[in-house]
């Protein structure tokens, strides 16, 4: 028996699924430059893909999901 992934686990990215370092810095509202660097240092995920660095969406909204103050459940 061999583990093959599910379809799920194998789907393939679409132009929707990826973003660029531009429409990033426009949802993040900072300089594509700054994006870039954060992306270099680990701080934005981003995947190199020849000499281009795309971003998966599902990945950035969980970033910002994630540092948002309203999806925690103890107000200040």
């Amino acid at each position: 028996m061999s583990a093959q992934p599910s379809s799920a686990e194998h789907r393939s990215l679409t132009a929707a699924d990826v973003m660029t370092a531009a429409e990033v810095a426009a949802l993040l509202h900072a300089p594509r430059s700054t994006v870039e660097h954060w992306a270099r240092v680990g701080i934005v995920p981003s995947k190199k893909v020849g000499r281009r660095r795309i971003y998966v969406r599902s990945r950035i909204e969980a970033l910002l999901l994630a540092d948002d103050p309203e999806s925690t459940s103890e107000r200040v």
